[in-house]
């Protein structure tokens, strides 16, 4: 394998000090963390994810930053990526939780993650304005892996199961890998047993001994009043199961639909509305339209072509506390396209006065 360039990989220059390399490792693990990786993406994911972590443990580290600077591209890594989820039982994730805090990605699992946890799933729900503005509950349907009822997730026929003799029954594996700057050590999840310790005597037919199916399952979501679109509602252990292990979690990105008639900016909506030069000039009362229904409001003699009405609560609640948010008309002054004889009239007469 090449020898890697870690400023490369974390899109950084050698000169840059440790702030800026650690903000765009922030950056980029955010980006490329496996949870939030679409489907048929997660390897991909996964192996960036480890790449810019394998780049920041060495350039977020004062030491090894000046031992890689003196030798030049570094050899750290050549043998290769071990075989297997490198974020279960791996110093990454560790690392991930020391920068970013270990409630990011799963609400503080880290430990439950390097144990045996099942991957997050993601899913997009789009949804009507009205809907996400006043919340609704949401029918779903996913794939997902489901613990096997014939053997009740052993993997083995009659659950009959006998002890590992990769981890020996540890569900773990040590990888060694020497380098000119020291040794490496990692702990990882078997990947014979998964973690578990033990193997099936003979496997189970109907999951081939995985102890896991991948089936389509229903499930009803609680879509929060207010939430916005492209926002991520994280449904807790709603992901695929593991065996003798957690749930990952369910990550619903929320695509609201436009509406034809208001725009939103925050918890604020807006609204264009067309009134006659008669209208803005003596005043008038209209019936707006708002999320929950019509209301009559005042339009003062000698409004202005763009000038701002505001409905004062109108707008929407905000998905983390019960505040809501406003209604802003702007008034639009509509020029007629065509007068009949008797309005180019009274428009003379007007125009006389003026």
């Amino acid at each position: 394998m090449a020898n890697k360039d870690y400023y490369e990989i974390l899109g950084v220059k050698q000169s840059d000090d440790k702030e800026t390399i650690k903000k765009s490792y922030k950056k980029l693990a955010l980006k490329y963390h496996p949870d939030i990786a679409p489907e048929d993406k997660k390897e991909d994911y996964e192996h960036k994810f480890k790449e810019i972590s394998e780049a920041y443990s060495i350039l977020g580290d004062d030491k090894k930053r000046s031992q890689y600077d003196s030798v030049g591209n570094n050899p750290f890594g050549q043998q290769g990526y071990s075989q297997g989820n490198p974020f279960q039982g791996g110093d990454f994730s560790s690392m991930f939780d020391d920068v970013f805090g270990n409630g990011f990605f799963g609400g503080g699992r880290s430990s439950a993650r390097r144990q045996n946890v099942g991957r997050d799933l993601q899913y997009r729900l789009n949804i009507k304005f009205e809907e996400a503005a006043f919340g609704i509950d949401k029918e779903i349907e996913i794939k997902k892996d489901v613990i096997c009822e014939t053997c009740n997730g052993s993997g083995a026929k009659d659950g009959n199961v006998v002890k590992c003799g990769r981890c020996n029954g540890q569900g773990k594996v040590n990888i060694e890998q020497r380098t000119p700057f020291g040794v490496f050590r990692q702990t990882s999840t078997c990947p014979d047993c998964n973690g578990k310790g033990k193997i099936p005597k003979e496997p189970c037919q109907k999951c081939n001994g995985r102890g896991i199916v991948n089936k389509k399952v229903k499930m009803s979501i609680e879509i929060p009043a207010g939430i916005d679109d492209e926002q991520v509602l994280r449904v807790s252990q709603s992901g695929n199961e593991v065996p003798n292990g957690i749930s990952g979690d369910l990550l619903l990105i929320i695509g609201v639909k436009p509406h034809k008639i208001f725009q939103r900016e925050g918890d604020n909506i807006y609204m264009n509305y067309d009134i006659s030069f008669s209208q803005a000039a003596l005043g008038c009362n209209i019936k707006i339209p708002t999320l929950k229904g019509e209301t009559k409001i005042k339009i003062p003699a000698a409004t202005q072509s763009e000038a701002i009405l505001r409905l004062k609560g109108k707008g929407i609640r905000n998905v983390s506390h019960y505040m809501t948010g406003d209604q802003f008309i702007t008034i639009k002054v509509k020029t007629p396209k065509s007068l009949s004889k008797k309005e180019k009239q009274l428009f003379k007469e007007l125009e006389n006065l003026d």
